[in-house]
């Protein structure tokens, strides 16, 4: 699905299912250097059970045209601009890593503007989100190498069972990011190690919020999730053990479930 905005295309992954403007929508966002196929297993079963899902590619990600944005509230507000037509209907707000930072920005930003956010699921999610120097030089001049970094480090171990058939997580994360147009991965990266709005952004959203996090995540560690969680009244957080910073790909059932709880319980 292609969505225009200010006379840009942008894509939508809906499970190739028509949107039903009597459901509820789901909006998922992908995080650094990724796309919307990231969240292809659980988007897809919200579009099969009663929701239109929505897994949406940033600017100059995917299918999507225009540039990657050097900052978390650019991209807010592109979200909030590209999903006018949906704030006004009964949805919820999904994002991964960079992605949490997004949602969580358009859901404190536009909160007086869009009453009927049902609910927010923030998905290895940390602040400060501070990118190791290292990484980001690794970024700007020798991006396979930052390929390589995030990689390994976006997953709990490197040996052991895939837990979706015919699909090879690590193998997978690095051609997308690979495949990713030149500069995306210091831009993303960048946004992410200069944002300083959770604190504004998390106190003008007050529906509910699911922090989830992997037990073993070192990209964005769960103790830092759950001090966010801890300074909100609405807040909630679940732990996925075995995981690490890709939670989406290392425990996709997991990822699905914890979010159809969530979300079934704030309808």
């Amino acid at each position: 699905m292609k969505l225009s905005l200010e006379q840009q295309q942008y894509y939508a992954y809906t499970a190739s299912r028509e949107v039903d403007p009597a459901l509820d929508t789901v909006i998922f966002v992908h995080g650094t250097a990724m796309d919307h196929s990231v969240w292809c297993h659980q988007s897809r079963f919200f579009a099969y059970h009663g929701y239109n899902a929505l897994a949406i590619d940033l600017p100059g990600h995917g299918q999507s045209d225009g540039d990657s944005m050097d900052s978390i509230e650019g991209y807010a507000r592109w979200l909030n601009e590209l999903m006018g037509p949906w704030l006004g209907r009964r949805h919820h707000l999904v994002g991964h890593s960079m992605g949490s930072l997004i949602c969580l920005e358009a859901a404190g930003d536009r909160h007086a503007k869009a009453p009927l956010l049902a609910s927010l699921s923030l998905v290895g999610f940390c602040f400060p989100m501070t990118v190791a120097p290292v990484l980001l030089d690794a970024a700007r001049d020798r991006p396979e190498e930052a390929y390589a970094m995030m990689t390994q480090w976006s997953h709990a171990s490197p040996i052991g069972g895939e837990p979706n058939p015919g699909f090879w997580s690590t193998g997978n994360q690095y051609r997308l990011m690979e495949n990713s147009r030149h500069g995306a991965v210091f831009t993303d990266l960048t946004a992410c190690n200069t944002y300083q709005g959770a604190p504004g952004a998390l106190e003008g959203t007050n529906c509910p919020i699911l922090f989830l996090s992997g037990i073993q995540d070192r990209m964005a560690p769960c103790k830092l999730a759950k001090r966010t969680a801890d300074e909100h009244p609405s807040a909630e957080i679940a732990l996925l053990p075995d995981c690490g910073h890709n939670l989406m790909s290392e425990s996709p059932d997991g990822v699905r479930d914890a979010l159809i709880r969530f979300i079934r319980e704030n309808p």
